[in-house]
């Protein structure tokens, strides 16, 4: 049985795709490098780095469907947490001399909200019902894809809510988000 461990820290090396052979055939995976961050809160209110207890740690992704996720939002200097099993790796060096380095197998990367300014949702596409189609990634923040403006859905700036206070549906006990499409469908028809 391992260590599983939960590691937050900033990333040091943007993330890098490679392909290995395993006994299951070739598989693509993702590494990268974060610099783990322990603090300790002095009196005054301000944060102290930990001495001896702030070091890199190697992250290596398996799951092929989270290494595109990591390869599309992870970048130099994101702050993260990462989950996954945990180990220490030895070996000798070019002085020749023993050292050792940690790893994890993540399970799951995030991104520490701590560095988050704003998050753009993509808007869910509609199938020809008008019921919204549930992608894989559904409930997850992602960014606009490739070649993909950003929407705002609203029509106002993004960031600022959406005034729903002439919406006649507002009574209707749905999300706000909700009550803002059933009145416009309701107005188109």
């Amino acid at each position: 049985m391992g260590i599983y461990a939960e590691l937050v820290g900033n990333v040091l090396v943007s993330p890098t795709m490679k392909q290995v052979n395993t006994a299951s055939g070739a598989r693509r995976i993702v590494e990268l490098r974060v610099m783990s961050a322990s603090y300790r809160r002095l009196e005054d209110g301000t944060l102290e780095q930990r001495e001896g207890r702030t070091f890199p740690v190697d992250v290596t992704v398996w799951n092929e469907r989270l290494t595109e996720r990591v390869m599309q939002h992870i970048r130099t200097g994101a702050s993260v947490v990462v989950r996954g099993d945990f180990y220490v790796s030895a070996w000798i060096n070019r002085e020749n001399e023993a050292d050792a380095g940690a790893h994890i197998d993540a399970e799951s990367i995030a991104l520490n909200l701590v560095r988050i300014d704003q998050v753009v949702y993509r808007p869910r596409q509609m199938r020809g019902s008008d019921v919204p189609v549930q992608d894989e990634g559904a409930g997850e923040p992602a960014g606009p894809a490739d070649g993909e403006a950003e929407e705002s859905t609203s029509g106002e700036e993004p960031g600022t809510p959406p005034d729903h206070a002439d919406s006649d549906a507002a009574t209707s006990g749905q999300p706000a988000g909700r009550r803002s499409r059933r009145a416009a469908r309701a107005t188109a028809e």
